[in-house]
């Protein structure tokens, strides 16, 4: 049974329990101290740990790929928390993601930004890219394969893929035209202490 409280004034509701005592009351909620539920990337990034890399709008050839590649190098101390995936297509493509998966050539080095701009771009992670017409993509195992008929796509791991030390995530897109296909990739992440 719930009943207001007296004490005050009714802005906070009680459960009664009258099993031993005539009123036993435990306040369970206070209207004016509210409980605050704060994302955790949001929390990251007040502490300078959140961090996003992009690939920038990117032209890939008709049947061709793009990829993404985050590392987290051998004993850094730390996991490489995947918060989101994103990225966009002009038209027809396939976005696959891999555990491990990697490509040898050297791409295009990417320095990931911390998202707080009072802190300084130190991620323990590396990320490259590569566009070209074959299969850059070396092992791997796929945690998700996504075909769209163009536009955004958006994939929310808040936190439910973790890249330990010495593992890669990769992120590939193959565009499924005989065109060439303007596409771009996203990871944003945080980083915590094992």
């Amino acid at each position: 049974m719930g009943a207001f409280c007296s004490n005050c004034g009714g802005r906070c509701v009680e459960v009664c329990n009258s099993s031993d005592n005539p009123f036993y009351t435990l306040s369970v909620s206070q209207l004016d101290n509210p409980t605050v539920v704060v994302p955790i990337e949001e929390l990251a990034a007040e502490e300078g740990v959140f961090f996003a890399v992009s690939t920038g709008p990117t032209n890939v050839p008709a049947n061709g790929f793009l990829a993404l590649q985050i590392t987290n190098p051998a004993g850094s101390g730390k996991e490489i928390v995947i918060s989101r995936l994103s990225g966009g297509a002009t038209v027809n493509t396939t976005i696959s993601v891999l555990r491990n998966g990697s490509f040898p050539a050297a791409g295009t080095a990417l320095t990931p930004r911390n998202t707080n701009f009072s802190a300084s771009d130190n991620s323990i992670a590396t990320a490259k890219f590569i566009s070209q017409s074959s299969d850059p993509t070396v092992g791997g195992v796929l945690i998700n394969s996504i075909v769209q008929p163009g536009g955004v796509f958006v994939i929310e791991y808040t936190g439910r893929v973790r890249v330990t030390p010495n593992t890669t995530l990769l992120v590939r897109t193959t565009n499924n035209t005989n065109q060439t296909n303007l596409l771009s990739l996203n990871i944003s992440y945080w980083e915590e202490n094992i």
